[in-house]
């Protein structure tokens, strides 16, 4: 379904929403998700998260049909996982199980996939490694992160994205995103640190450190450098 066509099932989906019809909701809720990509991967990608789950979940907390439908999609996602092992399939079945409110029995199945499969396990790395990290999984996510330099250089590729995203978007050229982008580059650096402490790998610092500096030189970005100068003494040692 082309994208206009399916915004059109979206906006019929927040219209029935918003007049109660909670039943013809659920129904436009459903189509959007499961096809919201089907003409483009990436056109409507955010919006069928920021938008569409959101506004099923939503719609799950007034109407128990909508609960009991999103229940069943997780399941089915997942599923579609386990016989398939496409990575998006289980950040569909992780976001759905956060707006749940059980996004740790994602996480749970993502440590036992891990145990048994750490090959397909590490594909979905992106996905999960802020909440193994916040979790305290230190020997897995630094059996996760074998090359720090290639983390820190996934961190200034997302970086280095936002700041096209600024030149290109008005709506993303705003001081508080701006501040945004670089608190987010520094909490996972941070969380780079965490790992390689708690695991006994505090020898891989110091190049970390280099490299970050040397991409942060290279980014010519102004409050990225500030805030670095200002918390250069705590930077690099996990507190």
């Amino acid at each position: 379904m082309a994208a206009p066509d399916i915004l059109g099932v979206l906006e019929n989906a927040l219209t029935a929403h918003e007049a109660g019809d909670f039943a013809s909701a659920l129904q436009f809720y459903e189509q959007f998700f499961d096809h919201a990509l089907d003409d483009d991967p990436y056109e409507l990608y955010a919006v069928r998260f920021s938008h569409g789950l959101a506004g099923w979940a939503e719609l799950a907390m007034v109407f128990p049909g909508a609960k009991i439908s999103l229940e069943r999609k997780s399941r089915e996602v997942w599923q579609d996982y386990v016989d398939n092992r496409a990575a998006e399939r289980f950040f569909d079945y992780l976001c759905i199980c956060r707006h749940l409110g059980q996004e740790q029995d994602a996480i749970n199945r993502f440590l036992a996939l891990y145990a048994q499969e750490p090959k397909s396990a590490q594909k979905l790395t992106r996905y999960v490694w802020d909440d193994l990290v916040i979790g305290e999984h230190w020997q897995v996510c630094s059996d996760l992160l074998q090359e720090p330099a290639q983390k820190i250089d996934e961190l200034f590729s997302i970086f280095q994205e936002t700041q096209r995203l600024r030149s290109i978007d008005s709506e993303f050229d705003k001081p508080e995103f701006d501040t945004h982008i670089v608190d987010t580059i520094l909490n996972d650096l941070q969380k780079v640190v965490l790992v390689l402490r708690h695991t006994g790998r505090t020898g891989e610092l110091a190049e970390v450190q280099r490299q970050f500096m040397r991409e942060v030189e290279k980014s010519d970005h102004a409050l990225l450098a500030k805030q670095v100068h200002a918390k250069a003494s705590f930077l690099f040692t996990g507190h």
